[in-house]
C-alpha cells in the first residue's frame, strides 16, 4: 500500500494562471482582428505583441516549475515523483541516503519572503516538497519531513553486511 507524505501543488497555481492568461489573451486578439484589424489600428497591434509576449515569457517561468510528490511504498522505498504539463520523473529513494530537509529563504519581490523546503535527493538534487509565505509553516514542514525520514530508517530492515569478527 502507498502512503502519500507530502505533495507541492503551489506550482499548479501558475499554471492556471498561464492558462487563463491566454485564454483572454486569445479572445482579445479575436476580438481585435474580428473588429477592425492590424491595419487601421497599428497602435492595438502592438499592444496585443506586448502582451503576447509577456505571456511567453511568464509561461517560461511558470510551467518549468513541477509538482513534486513524496510517497512511501509498502517496502519501505520512497518515491518522489515531479510532474510537468508533458512529462513526469520519478525517483526510488532509500530513506537512509536522504538527508535532512532543509528551508531556504528568497524575497517575492513585494518586499515579503517566501520560504522553500527542499529535499536533496540523490539524482535530482533539492527538490521543492513544500512551499509556504510564513517562517513557522515552513519549519513545520520542514520538522515533519525529518520526521518521517527518522521513522522509517527505523522501521526498514537493513541489508546490512555482518560486522568484522561477528557470526
Amino acid at each position: 500500500m502507498e502512503r502519500l507524505l507530502f505533495r507541492n501543488l503551489r506550482p499548479l497555481y501558475g499554471w492556471l494562471f498561464i492558462v487563463a492568461w491566454f485564454a483572454i489573451l486569445g479572445l482579445m486578439t479575436w476580438v481585435f482582428f474580428r473588429n477592425s484589424g492590424v491595419a487601421q489600428e497599428p497602435f492595438r497591434a502592438l499592444i496585443l505583441t506586448f502582451f503576447w509576449g509577456l505571456g511567453g515569457w511568464l509561461a517560461s517561468g511558470s510551467l518549468s516549475r513541477p509538482i513534486v510528490s513524496v510517497r512511501q511504498e509498502s517496502d519501505g522505498s520512497w518515491i518522489v515523483t515531479r510532474r510537468w504539463l508533458w512529462t513526469h520523473d520519478e525517483e526510488r529513494i532509500d530513506p537512509d541516503r536522504l538527508p535532512s530537509p532543509t528551508v531556504e529563504a528568497e524575497s517575492d519581490g513585494e518586499g515579503g519572503m517566501h520560504y522553500r523546503c527542499l529535499l536533496k535527493t540523490p539524482e535530482h538534487g533539492s527538490v521543492e516538497f513544500s512551499e509556504h509565505l510564513k517562517l513557522d509553516k515552513a519549519a513545520l514542514a520542514r520538522d515533519r519531513m525529518a520526521s518521517l525520514i527518522r521513522s522509517a530508517r527505523t522501521r526498514t530492515p537493513r541489508n546490512t553486511p555482518p560486522l568484522p569478527g561477528s557470526r
